[in-house]
């Protein structure tokens, strides 16, 4: 039995031995990719590659100073106070930059060059309100820069740099051209020029960021600074974007420019990148507006005087109307007032072509020539009524507006009567303030809250409670309902798409 054992034991673990060793290793052979796989991901790889080598030579940083206020009032620091309440924009860090100027609050974004004599482009959030400019080359070189123009509008602005030779200028592309799911590479400096956490030193100080992503949507709207205006035609972007890629450029897989990085939307208390940035569109317009900002002449606007809200599927029930824009509220003292326009107006159609959105009709207004006379038609109390308007420019500096609140009863509101005086205070003739407001009621869903005045309720002028209640007696459960409403100052239609039981 010793002997057969002495002999088994031997075979049966060189068996083993061989059986292992025959069989493939399995952390080795397995996941291992075919040759024809590796090749594409190989040449996407080269592909981001290119894009970012073509475009970072023309990408610089932008250091910002600006000047303490004299006269003891309190100290502006910089753009951050220009920060709209639910948008968080991309502006200049106020970073530790070295050995600063004692009392000179400093700030920094990004740019991208667009033409070799030194002109770069950036936000105008940017280098707004600056008492000196600075602008760094990737190889770390720094030039001053001067401001050549500005657009709020676009929050675009111009800058110039004298660097005594040729520089690398972007091209720049059309984001008409580019579709929802296109590759996107957003590009700009993130950490400032500082040694963040020591970890930058020479050169790699001046090495622009790049982060891949695509483009998510186009023709996307943020509320901007200025009361009454928004950034419009934006493009969204999930490429990364964070605080200092402001004025940097988003290219597309040609490395070609299409928008230049502005917003980004975020939900974390330190405003970091959730996915949602956007982007100022590089296209046929903003084209004209770059030119015109490098020959240092203002951007030109056309205006009516009109706020105006998309027709909804509440407002084309309740006004009867199939296309258009609805009129808000008609300014004093502007084209729209002296040509006849009113309030609760459907327009239809602008300079003989039939508006289809509140997009449309705004870039058709804002283009147009200011001395230009163009006919408006619209829909008046179920009648079509045209009228003559002689476009006015512009003026961002003129109307500040806030908004109010809303009442109670069949919509969830209780309502009381406005008090004479006040109601001479505002201007309006009638209407009912809301005390109170059932947060699961209609009103309170549509928007409306404590202290607005009613002034309509479909259409039906609402001029004490007892009028309010006898409107809102005849409303039935699945009604559409528009509410006109004036809230602080200004006027505006909330809308309830089907009244609850």
């Amino acid at each position: 039995m010793t002997w057969a054992l002495a002999v088994i034991v031997p075979l049966l673990c060189a068996v083993l031995a061989v059986t292992w060793l025959g069989k493939p290793a399995e952390s080795t052979a397995a996941g291992v990719a075919p040759p024809q796989a590796v090749a594409e991901l190989e040449a996407l790889q080269s592909g981001f590659t290119w894009m970012a080598e073509t475009i970072k030579p023309s990408v610089v940083l932008i250091q910002i100073e600006q000047e303490v206020s004299q006269g003891g009032g309190e100290q502006r620091q910089g753009p951050e106070q220009e920060i709209p309440r639910q948008w968080r924009d991309l502006l200049p860090e106020m970073p530790e930059m070295p050995e600063p100027q004692p009392g000179i609050p400093m700030g920094q974004g990004s740019g991208v060059i667009i033409d070799p004599s030194g002109y770069v482009l950036t936000n105008n959030h940017v280098v707004a309100n600056a008492s000196r400019i600075t602008v760094y080359l990737t190889n770390g070189e720094s030039y001053s820069a001067e401001v050549v123009g500005t657009d709020k509008l676009t929050d675009l602005a111009v800058v110039k740099i004298d660097a005594g030779r040729p520089l690398v200028a972007a091209q720049l592309g059309d984001a008409d051209q580019t579709t929802v799911g296109s590759w996107a590479m957003a590009v700009g400096y993130p950490f400032g020029a500082r040694r963040y956490g020591g970890r930058f030193d020479e050169p790699l100080r001046y090495e622009p960021t790049v982060t891949v992503g695509v483009v998510s949507a186009t023709n996307r709207a943020i509320e901007s600074d200025i009361p009454g205006f928004w950034f419009r035609n934006l493009l969204q972007t999930d490429a990364p974007i964070n605080r200092g890629n402001s004025g940097g450029p988003l290219i597309n897989a040609r490395a070609e420019v299409i928008g230049i990085n502005q917003a980004i939307f975020t939900s974390t208390p330190w405003g970091g990148n959730i996915g949602v940035g956007f982007a100022t569109p590089i296209n046929a317009d903003t084209k004209v507006i770059i030119d015109t900002l490098k020959s240092g002449d203002a951007v030109v606007r056309g205006r009516v005087g009109v706020l105006v809200a998309p027709l909804t599927d509440t407002l084309k029930s309740v006004y009867r109307a199939e296309t258009g824009v609805f009129v808000e509220e008609v300014q004093p003292d502007t084209p729209a007032s002296r040509g006849g326009l009113q309030a609760e107006d459907v327009i239809t159609t602008y300079d003989g072509r039939t508006v289809t959105s509140q997009d449309e009709f705004v870039n058709w207004v804002q283009g147009t020539p200011p001395g230009t006379t163009v006919e408006i038609q619209a829909l008046r109390d179920d009648r079509p009524v045209t009228v003559e308007v002689t476009i006015e420019a512009l003026a961002l500096e003129e109307t500040a507006r806030a908004p109010r609140e809303p009442e109670r009863e069949r919509l969830g509101l209780t309502v009381e009567e406005l008090p004479k005086d006040e109601a001479g205070e505002t201007g309006v003739e009638g209407g009912v303030r809301v005390l109170s407001v059932d947060t699961l009621g209609d009103g309170a869903r549509a928007g409306l809250r404590r202290g607005d005045v009613v002034l309509k309720i479909n259409r039906e002028p609402v001029s004490d409670v007892e009028s309010y209640r006898r409107v809102v007696g005849r409303l039935s459960a699945g009604d559409p309902v528009a509410i006109r409403v004036l809230r602080s100052g200004h006027v505006s239609t909330f809308q309830i798409d089907r009244l609850s039981e």
